[in-house]
């Protein structure tokens, strides 16, 4: 972590040089951050620039940590690419909270692979995606997503389970699919 810290430093005395080395370290986390939140590769470069920029110009106030700087980039992005997705949207309607259905049932159910869920997710709408991609992928809280979504949590959390059902169901045609042509 020593050549990390010297890259920062570098980066604070404006090194191009180092700057180049810190986008190479962290590019692809930022951007495919951005990528699953907005699904336009366009938009999600646009996203990791004004990121790397925003940082570059407010260096000397993080720490030459590696980890908490990968947190904070994709923490930017993330925001950015929610302000963008808010913008395309002209505004999120609000839903009501599913009945009886507990908190941490959304959490419990298990996912089969990844890669699965990886074809699948890009098949829902752009809003369940969105909610998807926030809560199971970048992992922030409900509280987060609905200071983010600009909506209540208990929307946000409404909005997870619906979106978690249409994914499982989406899977569930996905794997009988597959199981037929094996």
């Amino acid at each position: 972590m020593n050549d990390f810290r010297s890259i920062v430093d570098r980066c604070r005395k404006n090194d191009r040089r180092a700057q180049l080395e810190f986008y190479h370290l962290f590019y692809k986390g930022v951007y495919n951050s951005s990528l699953r939140i907005l699904g336009n590769r366009e938009e999600a470069e646009e996203v990791m620039q004004e990121t790397f920029l925003k940082v570059f110009d407010r260096i000397s106030a993080y720490e030459a940590d590696a980890e908490k700087m990968l947190r904070i980039l994709k923490r930017i992005a993330v925001n950015r690419s929610i302000d963008i997705y808010r913008k395309r949207r002209v505004r999120f309607a609000e839903l009501e909270e599913v009945a009886g259905q507990p908190e941490e049932e959304a959490e419990a159910e298990l996912y089969p692979d990844p890669e699965i869920v990886a074809r699948t997710l890009p098949r829902l709408a752009e809003r369940d995606r969105l909610i998807l991609t926030l809560r199971l992928i970048e992992g922030m809280e409900y509280e987060e997503i609905a200071a983010g979504m600009k909506v209540a949590i208990s929307s946000a959390r409404s909005r997870f389970t619906r979106a978690r059902q249409k994914l499982v169901e989406l899977i569930k045609k996905e794997c009988n699919y597959e199981s037929l042509r094996r």
